[in-house]
């Protein structure tokens, strides 16, 4: 199959190990950020390409392929109207599309720079191409974001190890994850450097191991003061799933692996049947770094973890194959900063509430914010 027409990739093979990516800012007269901070508000939310709670044919409840203009900025409107809500000074933001035919072409970094008080802008592509044959999907221009209060100096992407289970032609029109970093000027000559990742979610062979590994490393190894967010698509290490059933520890009554309340009995076989869980490999944030829930916050058990979890395929106005609606029933997102470092009022937005939040943020995608106060160093 010929990947080439005209001089433009059918799919773009992302072939850069890092490299710089463009920056924006907005048109849109916003209020000027705080002069020389003390503490930044930071905010990790994968806004689902703007389709709230659309369901798609990829995750098993629905049939959808496409978006009107009119559902997405609808969509939109009401997650910019939480991001105003809680007003961050720093935002990453996963799964988001500028020249997607899902999502009627609308550019969505563009419409948050427009529609919050964030000035400035990075885009990271990890999924280009002219036309995606599965199901219709079609152009598809979509990625990782950086929004911020202060400017953004500097702006690339790293990119991650690709997963190997797949055939030549579907890896050809997969998506090719990617750190996304950027450098913001937060004034007297203060630099930091934001993170947004986005592992891989159905891999059988390892990779979202490997690409887990690979962001610890890499902040390992960051100079200046830096905070990251994303969707690691990971529990949290409060247990060791290799450990035999009944032992100190084991997962066993701690922490839930598998049998989630939105996974659809039709999933199972296919190339998006829910991979097991390695935990453990999130161990090493929560030794070297800052995560903005303790695992002693976090606790044991469902009843206690319940409140900090993040992400639920299925939404409330809908039931699973039991008659259950949906709601967030698993941890996957997260935001650390580095050892020795001070987090304050950090907390997952599941809906109206906290920080006097009106919004639901249950109907605005699959995945809630996390947020907190980043004192900085």
């Amino acid at each position: 199959m010929p990947l080439l027409t005209g001089c433009e990739w059918v799919a773009d093979p992302l072939s850069f190990t890092r490299e710089e990516v463009p920056r924006f800012k907005a048109h849109a007269d916003h209020p000027a950020p705080v002069d020389n901070p003390t503490s930044l508000k930071v905010m990790s939310w994968n806004v689902k390409y703007g389709a709230c709670r659309i369901d798609f044919w990829f995750d098993f409840w629905g049939d959808r392929v496409q978006m009107s203009s009119t559902e997405v900025t609808d969509c939109l409107t009401r997650v910019a109207a939480l991001i105003r809500e809680y007003d961050p000074d720093i935002l990453m933001t996963e799964e988001i599309e500028v020249d997607s035919k899902r999502s009627a072409y609308i550019d969505q970094v563009r419409f948050l720079l427009e529609n919050t008080n964030l000035r400035y802008a990075g885009y990271m592509s990890t999924w280009k191409a002219r036309y995606v044959p599965s199901e219709g999907v079609g152009r598809m221009d979509l990625g990782n974001a950086i929004l911020s209060r202060y400017p953004i100096l500097k702006a690339e992407r790293i990119r991650q190890e690709d997963r190997t289970d797949q055939d030549p032609l579907t890896s050809t029109f997969y998506i090719k994850r990617a750190i996304g970093r950027v450098e913001v000027d937060v004034g007297q000559g203060r630099r930091i450097a934001a993170y947004v990742v986005h592992t891989e979610a159905y891999d059988q062979d390892g990779t979202k191991q490997k690409q887990i590994q690979q962001i610890h490393d890499v902040l390992k190894a960051e100079t200046l003061p830096w905070v990251i967010g994303g969707d690691f698509n990971e529990l949290p290490p409060v247990c060791d799933e290799r450990a035999p059933r009944g032992s100190p520890e084991s997962c066993e009554g701690k922490l839930r692996l598998s049998g989630f309340l939105d996974e659809r009995e039709s999933s199972k076989g296919t190339e998006f049947e829910q991979p097991p869980y390695t935990p453990s490999v999130m161990k090493q944030y929560y030794d070297d770094f800052e995560p903005y829930i303790p695992l002693s916050r976090y606790g044991v058990g469902e009843d206690n973890q319940r409140r900090y979890f993040t992400h639920s395929v299925l939404g409330p106005d809908s039931v699973n194959d039991q008659g259950v609606p949906g709601y967030w029933n698993r941890t996957l997102d997260y935001l650390f900063i580095r050892k020795g470092e001070q987090w304050t009022d950090t907390d997952v937005i599941q809906g109206p509430g906290p920080f006097g939040i009106k919004s639901d943020a249950l109907r605005l995608s699959d995945h809630a914010p996390v947020v907190g106060t980043w004192r900085l160093p």
